[in-house]
């Protein structure tokens, strides 16, 4: 009897260890992949020089092909002056949507600047936010998770026309 009792004990650590390792190479798995879908969209925003049909159309493509399929909230309490965006996989862009698979963020820098003489060209750069979660196989998502990023200043946008001033 006291065997039993001891090979239960010991069979319960196995399976909590098993758990525990397979929940962190599930979220580990999925955060290089959220990187990746990060890294990957602050190029193509860089590329088109801002949001457009086409750098739209391309997120798209390369969402179906790496198979990001997590999603999440996007922020809308920022100020007025910032336009968000959440891109799904099957509507495409959302101006001002609530949720997502990935959240961008435009941030125009000199709209509260002044500007009389018309000197200065227009500038933003784009928050973007993804999502990951801990996805284990019998119990599915656990916890929800996002990473963001940043691109560069983009001077004279895509949405403003490409228009500097």
């Amino acid at each position: 009897m006291k065997e039993s009792v001891g090979i239960l004990s010991l069979t319960n650590i196995v399976i909590l260890f098993i758990l525990v390792f397979t929940g962190y190479l599930c979220i580990t798995l999925n955060q290089t992949k959220a990187y990746n879908v990060k890294n990957q969209i602050i190029s193509i925003i860089q590329k088109y020089n801002g949001i457009d049909s086409n750098a739209v159309k391309e997120i798209q493509e390369y969402m179906s092909e790496v198979g990001y399929r997590s999603s999440g909230r996007c922020n809308s309490e920022e100020a007025s002056s910032i336009t968000n965006y959440a891109i799904t996989q099957r509507d495409g862009l959302a101006v001002n949507g609530t949720s997502g698979m990935i959240c961008i963020a435009k941030h125009n820098i000199n709209d509260n600047m002044p500007d009389p003489n018309g000197q200065f060209p227009k500038a933003a750069y784009y928050d973007i936010k993804v999502f990951f979660a801990l996805d284990m196989p019998i119990i599915n998502n656990v916890f929800n998770f996002n990473l963001k990023g940043s691109t560069r200043i983009i001077y004279c946008p895509k949405e403003d026309g490409g228009n500097c001033r």
